[in-house]
């Protein structure tokens, strides 16, 4: 991120993000940033304070484009558009996903252990060189967890890469498959073994458990998520579904008698057919509603699946 990119300079500089901030719009006394500084900032900068930038680090505006995302995203507006400005933006609405950057690439990179955030998409919060999870807490830098005890964690990364690659509509498959998964995980269904597993495997050393079940329910679905997000994009297997809905509009999932039997046998968890077969609302139901409705067809009605 931008923000934790400066903090560094600052750290170097023995200066505060605030005073670089000021000191990088300065103009005749007068500073250019306007928003608050939070846990969750990220600032923008203008062309005149981005040059700034450059003269401080000494790296070239090239090199600054191609390491921080939004390094071009705004450009905020000053008393005249000479003048370098730089606007904060707080909270995911303005802010896009981030989480800690692995503290061992940042030691590798820099030659200095130091924390850093980055943007971190879906695909992008587990360190494969250090078998680690990249957590996003509000209102916190973030945790950084050790998977030594999940290799299916970071197994699943790579097997949602390659469907981002292969698919156009991965990227909406895996929101509904976290959704998906997310009101499973609300269920606690007492059939349910690997995630409690998975859940204790990864817990830090003196984390309060209640809290731990909160904050980890991504890390511990997220090879479900994968699977079902691999299912839901494939165009053969809506087909099937709208074949096996039979033109009629399915009240629970079990008039579609495919879903809830593939799942459970995708997911490797047989006692999940009877469970999803009663389903009559939730995100799944949506979709396979959704499905055959449109008749699984490929298009706009593709993407609004």
């Amino acid at each position: 991120m931008t923000l934790s990119f400066l903090g560094r300079i600052a750290d170097r500089y023995g200066l505060t993000v605030p005073s670089l901030l000021s000191a990088v719009t300065e103009v005749a006394g007068q500073q250019g940033v306007t928003g608050a500084l939070q846990g969750n900032s990220e600032v923008f900068l203008n062309a005149s304070a981005r040059d700034r930038v450059e003269a401080l680090c000494r790296v070239p505006q090239v090199g600054l484009h191609r390491a921080l995302p939004a390094w071009t995203r705004e450009e905020p507006l000053g008393p005249t558009k000479e003048r370098p400005a730089a606007r904060l933006h707080n909270g995911v609405e303005t802010v896009a996903a981030w989480g800690p950057a692995c503290p061992g690439c940042v030691a590798a990179r820099t030659g200095r252990v130091a924390p850093a955030r980055v943007y971190l998409a879906a695909h992008q919060r587990v360190c494969p060189r250090h078998r680690c999870w990249l957590m996003s807490v509000p209102g916190s830098g973030g945790r950084v967890v050790g998977l030594a005890g999940c290799p299916e964690v970071v197994q699943a990364q790579e097997d949602h890469r390659r469907l981002l690659r292969r698919s156009p509509v991965a990227a909406s498959a895996f929101e509904v498959a976290e959704a998906v998964t997310a009101s499973w995980w609300a269920q606690k269904w007492p059939e349910e073994r690997l995630w409690p597993m998975r859940l204790d495997a990864a817990m830090p050393a003196g984390e309060d458990p209640q809290r731990w079940r909160i904050l980890a329910r991504d890390l511990v679905t997220y090879p479900e998520t994968v699977a079902l997000a691999t299912l839901l994009a494939s165009r053969a297997w809506r087909l099937r579904v709208a074949a096996d809905g039979d033109g009629h509009l399915p009240y629970r999932l079990a008039d579609v008698p495919c879903v809830p039997s593939e799942l459970g046998h995708r997911l490797r968890r047989p006692w999940l057919t009877e469970r999803l077969a009663a389903c009559t609302h939730g995100p799944l139901f949506a979709w396979t509603y959704q499905c055959i409705r449109t008749k699984g067809v490929s298009g706009d009605a593709e993407q609004r699946l």
